[in-house]
């Protein structure tokens, strides 16, 4: 039965009881929910985040109906403007993000509450990150990886390699912080960066290039693509949440043996390529995320060209241990 009528037909006196704090990135999120299947699900993603004394805190709010959805969600792109985004996957599931106020509301329905992976994919880590972002950071679409406190940070379109190469860099010593989402604090003169380190996702075909995650079963995730997600833990990486960015990395990979190279990039084309990222939020949050990654292109930026991850590592060593 639908709770459409009565006192209260919007839903804003519903109880929501079960609430936890957790720190994305290492910043503050209040959760509040009626449904254990959501505080499951938001302790798999965020748990593992140490408390930090950061900021004000987001807020996530998710009612979970009890009944099951009338039509299959249906998965489609959020959509925004302004301070405002939805998520919404039908009729009976849906989000609406505050990035001004720093407040999400989202009603699902119990079937697809019970849903952990698709609630992580298509809720709470979009709601999440989107108001942590527009609060406090810029987000890059990279992997980043740190040699003696030194992040680099590994710019590529899918397929690049960042992952596998941030990986093995790990494999040979290096601090791992992100495989594909890297963030910068925005107002840091420190050029700090944070990083989701305790998961690494790799593709399917990374059990070819590193034998040790033959033993992991790939999965199919919530948006088609077949997965090997690992908790960083069991593969005994060295980890950390936040370092500081002394170099820009944008990756040529080659399936071909060709030979290991790094070469200097122009700020220009490097500022056009990093033109594509995208901002949230009003054009206030916006202007303060574009202008953070300007400051970004203050760093040795270079461009790697390698086919084999040894040479690139030591290629990426040479670099690093340069500039110290």
């Amino acid at each position: 039965m639908h709770p459409n009528s009565g006192v209260d037909p919007l839903g804003y006196d519903r109880p929501l009881r079960l609430r936890s704090r957790y720190y994305p990135m290492g910043f503050p999120l209040d959760l509040g929910t009626n449904s254990e299947y959501i505080i499951e699900a938001a302790d798999r993603i965020w748990a593992q985040f140490p408390a930090t004394p950061h900021g004000k805190a987001a807020n996530l709010r998710v009612v979970v109906e009890d009944y099951d959805a009338q039509l299959p969600p249906a998965p489609s792109m959020p959509r925004g403007r302004n301070h405002l985004i939805s998520i919404v996957h039908g009729p009976d599931n849906f989000a609406v993000c505050d990035l001004a106020g720093s407040f999400t509301f989202a009603c699902l329905t119990r079937d697809v509450a019970r849903d952990r992976e698709y609630v992580r994919h298509h809720f709470l880590e979009p709601a999440g990150y989107l108001m942590i972002d527009a609060r406090y950071l810029s987000p890059l679409h990279a992997s980043c990886t740190a040699l003696q406190g030194r992040a680099v940070l590994l710019y590529g379109e899918s397929g690049a390699g960042k992952t596998s190469l941030a990986y093995a860099c790990a494999r040979k010593g290096w601090t791992y912080l992100s495989d594909d989402a890297t963030h910068i604090v925005r107002g840091r003169p420190d050029r700090t960066v944070v990083g989701r380190p305790f998961r690494i996702r790799f593709r399917e075909s990374a059990r070819l290039l590193f034998p040790e995650l033959k033993r992991f079963v790939p999965e199919r995730r919530p948006n088609g693509k077949l997965d090997i997600e690992i908790e960083t833990g069991a593969l005994g990486m060295s980890v950390a949440l936040e370092s500081n960015a002394t170099h820009l990395v944008f990756l040529n990979r080659h399936n071909a043996p060709t030979p290991t190279r790094i070469e200097p990039v122009a700020r220009t084309e490097a500022a056009s390529r990093l033109a594509s990222l995208t901002c949230y939020g009003d054009e206030t949050i916006r202007s303060e995320q574009r202008r953070a990654l300007a400051e970004f292109l203050h760093l040795p930026i270079v461009k790697l060209t390698y086919s084999d991850l040894d040479g690139a590592e030591c290629a990426l060593r040479a670099l690093v241990e340069g500039s110290g």
